[in-house]
């Protein structure tokens, strides 16, 4: 490139940092051999180069890092790891808007992208070594994403990323990228104006628009204001939006007709002493056309009844012939009848809308078609009601401990009003809602906390109902009391004086508790000594975990009866068991 690193008679203060991809004469302060100029392909194909001017570049990645040379290289250790520098660049005279262009296959603006790739095998060979062109640290430091870059490279087609938005959905790349330089022009900035389409037609009474795109020239920057004017000057009244641009971008031009007749629209954009024009021609006519309306265009009712709307279908300029009617509904859940679903014009003809379903904002999209004509218009159908959830489903408890979920209550189709909630628990079960009336705005929720217990472990549902005149939901809660046993093995004992006795203490699990319990013992009246090992114990879901109760009797300890309590409390959770003792001599 001209007046850059890879220019004969340009030296550089790191030497080997340049590489000659040139055949013949190697120029002083050049390196040889570089990377070759052509690179052929399996099928022999060999690879264009290229150089394109005046491009911006995105964001820079870095992928593909390896130890290793490719195999089409030679395969072997590159001496450390070296990674692919990825971006995009775009043309901004095509692409104004880089984020929002290439949108799919079809979309124009991809032929204004390309992908590009300083390769990391290149970079291995210090082909790009410090500070050289094709060094993505340079690149990234010297430029940003609003710079004007001229780029060399090799034309290379990538086959597995044809599809990819990120590539433009195109194979083509530039791989590798060789060389690099901010955009040099001695022009002055300035811009082109152009339109499209730039021939317009349009029946009298209609609308038609054409695009005004402003382009900058040279790294023209400034704002350019727009005007038009119409010859003649009646019968086509016409607009611009917006009426200025800066840099590059793109305005409408709308023009309604009043009359007939042929008709120019010239279109001048001006900053300062720059100024250029486009010029749009308006062909008016009356062809015969059909109109279409709706009446009304919302249309609310309540689930369970049905909504209607008239349709109605007029001729324009004397058009006469049969109108088909048809409906499509978004999204799904209601279902609508056209009765009839087509029309013959020679005078305004009428259709019944007719739709239900369940709760929710609708639109019904009906087009008339008659040959080439086609027209619209949309119903919106809001289908009044509420739903009712829960969170969570399910409550876990313990005996005599509460739980709560909340229950939430979502507006359906704007509707309005006061849901009265009641509880139904089942037997065993307690169950209250706090509030137990609530008010819910359009399209809006609301919540109220539903509050359980029970005494006894088991499997209980509680249903919980919304209902608001005529219209009511329910929704179903399992609620799960788990709890924990404890019996004693044998629950009396018997010793001597200066013996020791023991009793098996077992913990189960009750409709899936789990946790720790923790054991502890005392005896009435004062005498033997009493012990527990473990006294912890950790219960799994449905398991069972024991505990040895051990009795030791003293010489000294009073014959007689006595009676151990011993109490297993696991958080709020509490069961006491009772095992008689009695010593004798």
């Amino acid at each position: 490139m001209i007046n850059s690193l890879f220019s004969a008679g340009i030296t550089s203060p790191v030497g080997n940092a340049k590489r000659w991809l040139t055949p013949g004469p190697t120029p002083p302060g050049w390196v040889s051999p570089g990377p070759p100029c052509a690179i052929a392909n399996s099928h022999g194909t060999v690879a264009v180069f290229v150089e394109i001017d005046g491009i911006r570049r995105t964001g820079i990645t870095s992928e593909d890092c390896t130890g290793n040379y490719d195999t089409v290289n030679g395969g072997g250790s590159n001496g450390g790891s070296y990674c692919d520098s990825t971006f995009n660049m775009y043309d901004p005279v095509v692409l104004p808007n880089y984020s929002g262009s290439c949108t799919s296959a079809a979309d124009p603006t991809c032929y204004g992208r390309i992908h590009i790739e300083i390769d990391h095998d290149w970079k291995a060979a210090h082909y790009c070594g410090p500070s050289t062109t094709c060094d993505n640290a340079a690149l990234g430091s010297q430029t940003n994403t609003s710079s004007l870059i001229d780029i060399q490279g090799f034309i290379y087609w990538d086959p597995g990323n044809v599809a990819q938005p990120w590539h433009s959905f195109s194979g083509w790349e530039i791989h590798p990228l060789t060389g690099w330089r901010l955009h040099q022009s001695s022009s002055n900035p300035d811009f082109n104006i152009s339109t499209s389409p730039t021939a317009v037609s349009i029946s009298n009474g209609s609308t038609g628009t054409s695009t005004v795109t402003v382009a900058p020239v040279n790294g023209f920057t400034g704002t350019v204001n727009l005007s038009r004017s119409t010859s003649p000057s009646t019968g086509l009244s016409c607009s611009l939006s917006p009426t200025s641009i800066t840099g590059s971008g793109s305005s409408t031009l709308s023009c309604s007709a009043s009359s007939n007749g042929l008709y120019t629209v010239t279109v001048s954009g001006t900053d300062g002493s720059l100024s250029h024009s486009t010029t749009v021609s308006y062909n008016v006519t009356s062809t015969a056309d059909f109109s279409i309306t709706a009446n009304p265009t919302d249309v609310a009712i309540n689930p369970g009844t049905r909504g209607t709307s008239t349709i109605t279908i007029g001729p324009l300029n004397g058009f006469t012939g049969t109108i088909v009617l048809t409906s499509v509904v978004s999204p799904g859940g209601l279902t609508c009848t056209l009765s009839p679903n087509s029309v013959v014009l020679g005078s305004s003809q009428s259709s019944a809308l007719s739709c239900s379903g369940l709760g929710g904002t609708y639109k019904v999209t009906l087009t008339a078609t008659s040959g080439s004509i086609s027209h619209s218009v949309i119903v919106s159908f809001n289908i009044r009601d509420f739903t009712v959830t829960t969170n969570p489903a399910t409550v876990a408890i313990t005996p005599a401990v509460s739980g709560t979920s909340t229950i939430t209550i979502t507006s359906l189709g704007g509707f309005t009003g006061t849901i009265s909630l009641a509880s139904l628990p089942s037997n065993g079960l307690t169950a209250s809602l706090n509030p137990a009336n609530v008010t819910l705005p359009p399209d809006g929720t609301t919540s109220s906390t539903l509050t359980v217990n029970s005494s006894t472990q088991g499997n209980y549902t509680a249903q919980v109902t919304g209902t608001s005149s005529s219209q009511s939901h329910s929704i179903t809660l399992s609620i799960i009391v788990s709890d924990f046993s404890i019996t004693a093995s044998p629950n009396s004992l018997s010793l001597r004086s200066s013996s020791t006795a023991s009793s098996l203490i077992t913990l189960k699990s009750l409709n899936g508790f789990s946790g720790a319990v923790t054991l502890s013992a005392t005896i009435t009246p004062t005498g033997p000594r009493t012990s527990l090992s473990p006294t912890l114990v950790t219960l799994s879901s449905e398991g069972s975990g024991t505990s040895t109760l051990s009795i030791k009797s003293l010489k000294k300890t009073p014959i007689g009866s006595y009676t151990v309590t011993i109490t297993a409390t696991s958080a709020s959770l509490s069961h006491v068991i009772t095992l008689q003792v009695t010593v004798t001599t």
